[in-house]
């Protein structure tokens, strides 16, 4: 008889967490599984590679009716109700001296609303923190509890207290890197006891394939091509980005920055673009469902960001073997090997400047890098997938 899995994230937008999920529902046995999928918004990217044996559930009630999903009138009553006291919950946080997560606020507000899954499941597993683990640990019935943390939980704005009244109901955490098993072993001590590190899952052979799905017509081969992909986030550091941009372009060198993803700095970070007259040298592109076109054209791929859960764009770089140069966010040197493989610089700007132009300007540098990087064996999740057996069958 297969074991019934849940998994549960909030959407399937373009992201690290988004995409390690696809990867590891895409290499599930499913003769041995039963696997439900419980988004809370439908129809984003990423969902175009679920595979058929996942099945989809309908969302709970509250947010189909946010993503526009007509209801009866007293049900829209009722909903418009929450939703307006949820709005106004979230701008009343931002003048509390102790504000909550964003999440936290919402969960607080539209919990009484949410009905129990009636379904029942060997393990449920929320494949991220916030809401996804609230919903797995308060209206679900299972066996098995997991709830996935893909962050530097401890520095985060969740309120801890009010988060363990749902962790507490968590029989296993799984943390993607082991900066991320120290930060959320840092909060409570019994969380210790429950941690596995499980990396983010990639499949190689997916990645390779994906980049050869067609050109890229924005690289102008005669410049020098540098990439980055994520989230247009503060935490991503893009200001630093363009600082060093604005110091490649002052010193002479041809090149073009293109930045893959869309979020909320984009307005803050193209008014610096402008102010620094780097239009032609610093692309924000957009998002892009499939990145790896441009990191398999790219000269050298760069990542700025203050911190990381892991790193799955660097990890997704190497593997396409390029020139890499990262910040030295907690888990890069579970990544890099610096100096052999790539390059890990202080996080600031003319530390990143020096790495990048460590490359443009000793050929023979870059060229031994590449080679590390072809005699490597491609970075796997096979072994991660055998964890997450191990975690499923118990």
């Amino acid at each position: 008889m297969k074991k019934k899995l849940l998994f549960v994230i909030d959407s399937l937008a373009i992201g690290g967490a988004e995409k390690s999920l696809v990867s590891l529902l895409n290499m599930i046995d499913s003769s041995k599984y039963e696997i439900d999928l419980l988004l809370f918004k439908r129809g984003e990217d990423f969902e175009k590679y679920v595979p058929a044996y996942v099945h989809i559930l309908h969302a709970p009630e509250y947010f189909r009716f946010i993503n526009n999903e007509g209801f009866s009138v007293r049900k829209n009553i009722l909903y418009k109700s929450y939703r307006f006291k949820t709005s106004l919950s979230l701008r009343l946080n931002k003048f509390k001296k102790n504000s909550l997560h964003t999440e936290q606020v919402v969960y607080k507000n539209i919990k009484n609303v949410m009905a129990p899954m009636q379904k029942k499941y060997d393990v449920a597993i929320a494949y991220s923190q916030g809401m996804p683990t609230y919903f797995i640990a308060n209206k679900v019935t299972s066996s098995k509890k997991v709830a996935w943390i893909n962050t530097d939980y401890a520095n985060t704005l969740y309120n801890k207290e009010l988060d363990y009244e749902s962790y507490k109901e968590i029989n296993k955490i799984v943390a993607v890197s082991q900066n991320t098993k120290e930060s959320v072993s840092k909060v409570k001590k019994e969380y210790g006891k429950k941690i596995e590190i499980i990396l983010d899952i990639t499949d190689p052979n997916m990645i390779h394939k994906m980049a050869k799905e067609h050109e890229v017509v924005e690289f102008d081969q005669s410049l020098i091509n540098i990439l980055t992909v994520g989230r247009l986030a503060t935490v991503k550091s893009y200001d630093k980005a363009i600082e060093v941009a604005r110091l490649l372009k002052n010193a002479g060198y041809k090149f073009k920055w293109y930045i893959v993803g869309e979020g909320p700095e984009r307005k803050n970070l193209q008014d610096l673009i402008d102010k620094y007259k780097l239009n032609d040298q610093f692309i924000l592109l957009g998002k892009k469902l499939n990145p790896y076109t441009y990191m398999k054209s790219c000269d050298i791929y760069v990542q700025t960001s203050s911190k990381e859960g892991f790193g799955l764009t660097v990890c997704e770089a190497k593997i396409l073997q390029k020139p890499i140069v990262c910040t030295n966010f907690p888990t890069a040197k579970e990544i890099i090997n610096n100096n052999v493989d790539g390059l890990i610089v202080d996080h600031n700007i003319n530390s990143i400047y020096n790495g990048i132009t460590k490359y443009t300007d000793d050929n023979n540098f870059m060229k031994e890098v590449i080679k590390e990087l072809n005699s490597l064996e491609p970075y796997s999740s096979v072994d991660q997938l055998e964890k997450f057996y191990e975690l499923v069958k118990n």
